[in-house]
């Protein structure tokens, strides 16, 4: 959904800002709760999840979105002025590891893949697959994508590569389209109909049923981020992201892992 046409009657503005990822499921949702209350606006705005963070944290926004933690200079800054915020899950997502359709790789261990992403093993061959000098690309730090990946697939202490390609997420996907040696990793949302190969991690594709059971090991929460005290708009908006039947429900239909059951 490209643009969202706010009610002409609306008196009443709730600005979400944030995850790009969390925007793309959030926009159908604003455009559902506007149909049903004519009143309320929706101004839905990316930039990522340190953004969402930041405004909700310098208040210049109602909601944040994020697809990650706060990174760590923030969470600093925020502890140090004493601000708090809350998270209220509305999605699981994955990450999903993909490399060139014609990459032979079927399947990693989370510590083959720690072991490829760190420059501990450099070379296709060390894992018995054809050789081919590893091309690592990773997502921007300032990314909820990659708070979740260095948690799960760094453990929180370890750095990558040097030799890693630093991109936003579409490019990485441009760049593996192209690089029979490359490997990154997305949502798998973003995977949809382009010539790129998921592996497995662990033995576990990440499917829907195996990102709801914790099966696949690489899953991240996406969430909404408030103040403490939020006014009563702000909490009606959430409230709907987060009924079965309404929002839960088209998170559903996105092809994305709700946290609520039907």
């Amino acid at each position: 959904m490209s643009s969202i046409h706010f009610p002409s009657a609306a008196t009443t503005y709730v600005q979400l800002r944030g995850s790009d990822t969390v925007m793309a499921l959030i926009q159908p949702i604003a455009y559902q709760y506007m149909t049903e209350f004519p009143k309320v606006a929706l101004p839905v705005t990316g930039g990522g999840t340190s953004s969402g963070y930041k405004c909700v944290l310098d208040q210049t926004t109602d909601i944040g979105m994020a697809s990650g933690g706060m990174n760590y200079d923030l969470r600093k800054w925020a502890e140090k002025k004493d601000l708090k915020t809350k998270n209220i899950e509305i999605a699981f997502d994955a990450l999903a590891v993909f490399v060139h359709p014609t990459n032979q790789a079927k399947d990693l261990s989370l510590e083959e893949l720690r072991d490829i992403v760190t420059g501990t093993v450099s070379d296709w061959k060390e894992l018995g697959l054809p050789p081919g000098r590893i091309q690592v690309y990773s997502q921007n730090p300032n990314r909820g994508s990659y708070e979740a990946w260095r948690s799960v697939v760094l453990q929180d202490k370890l750095s990558v590569t040097l030799n890693a390609k630093v991109m936003d997420g579409k490019d990485i996907v441009t760049a593996i389209v192209n690089d029979p040696n490359g490997i990154g990793f997305s949502s798998p949302v973003n995977l949809i109909n382009i010539p790129v190969k998921v592996i497995s991690v662990n033995d576990f594709l990440p499917t829907p049923s195996n990102i709801q059971t914790g099966k696949y090991p690489i899953r991240r929460s996406l969430s909404l981020v408030t103040t403490m005290k939020v006014k009563p708009a702000i909490q009606d908006f959430i409230d709907y992201c987060t009924d079965p039947k309404k929002g839960q429900s088209i998170i559903r239909n996105l092809g994305l892992v709700p946290t609520q059951a039907e």
